[in-house]
């Protein structure tokens, strides 16, 4: 087998599903905007609901009132997950600002990753909408020749090589409000909330494990350890609703992330150890792991179809 190095294309590890997040997000949008025809419960089963009762999928769910509770907690769950990672994004960006401001290099340096792992969290929420989602987290290789370079790697650039660290961390500073004030906004229904996770997971197998995003600092694990530890809360978020939806696709799952959150410990420190130590056979044990899970977490995201909010607020 051939070794995967840091630098492999994605498409050296696995075929790669790069077009996938935008069109989940599509598909998360329009889950929460709620579509116009009949769910039917993947069971065939018939569940009651109160007479005339809305829903965030559109006609009258065909689910139980328990079950209609337990998706607004999902839902509820899942919201404030969200603000927590922009809250925490927020107050590690203005800890970056007060660290250069002060010209303490080591303390800035830790604030930038615990502000991209920040960003991490809602990535997948925030490729919905490009224009943000670049201001806050663009590569270098993406910007155009009449385009600025900006965001989080811009910072990284400035702090583990050189550049305007200064203004870069003032750009950031001043987008790190619109995305918290954008993305507490969102109010997704159950399934939506799992294809969130599925696609955290695809994103670190697509594309954090094969070609590291931290291409100044070398400290990729970052994003990595980040991203799943948002996939498993993002999971967590809809479990009790699964559990009594699907108990054993829901232990199952449970038990996929056990696995995987062992070996993505195992994999080291990523605030110091750098993407060459990590060796191609853990890349290729990891990458296995999530494409196992989110294979798994897909099919059950596909269960909670028929477990809409009723239209009430989240």
């Amino acid at each position: 087998m051939t070794p995967i190095r840091p630098d492999t294309p994605p498409d050296t590890l696995r075929p790669s599903r790069r077009a996938r997040p935008a069109a989940a997000i599509a598909v998360v949008a329009a889950l929460a905007a709620a579509c116009s025809s009949t769910a039917v419960p993947p069971s065939g089963e018939a569940h009651t609901a109160p007479a005339g009762a809305p829903s965030a999928y559109g006609a009258p769910p065909a689910a139980a009132p328990a079950a209609t509770q337990a998706a607004q907690a999902a839902s509820r769950a899942f919201s404030a997950q969200v603000d927590a990672a922009t809250s925490a994004f927020g107050s590690a960006v203005g800890r970056l600002q007060a660290d250069v401001t002060s010209g303490d290099t080591a303390a800035a340096r830790s604030d930038e990753l615990a502000a991209q792992a920040g960003f991490d969290a809602f990535r997948v929420l925030e490729s919905g909408n490009a224009v943000n989602g670049a201001t806050l987290d663009e590569q270098s290789t993406d910007v155009g020749a009449q385009e600025s370079f900006g965001g989080l790697h811009a910072i990284e650039r400035d702090l583990w090589t050189s550049g305007p660290l200064a203004a870069d961390v003032s750009g950031l500073a001043g987008q790190a409000p619109v995305a918290q004030f954008l993305l507490g906004r969102e109010r997704l229904g159950p399934e939506a909330v799992g294809v969130v996770a599925v696609d955290q997971l695809n994103w670190i197998t697509d594309d954090a494990l094969p070609v590291s995003q931290e291409r100044y600092s070398h400290l990729g694990l970052v994003d990595v350890a980040a991203t799943e530890q948002a996939a498993h809360q993002t999971f967590t978020d809809i479990l009790p609703l699964a559990e009594d939806v699907d108990p054993a696709l829901a232990s199952t799952v449970a038990g996929q992330f056990t696995v995987l959150d062992g070996e993505v410990a195992a994999l080291g420190d990523p605030a110091t150890v750098p993407d060459t130590s990590v060796a191609p056979a853990a890349r290729l044990a990891v990458s296995r792991q999530l494409d196992a899970t989110a294979a798994t977490l897909a099919r059950l995201a596909a269960t909670l179809t028929p477990y809409g909010t009723r239209g009430a607020p989240s």
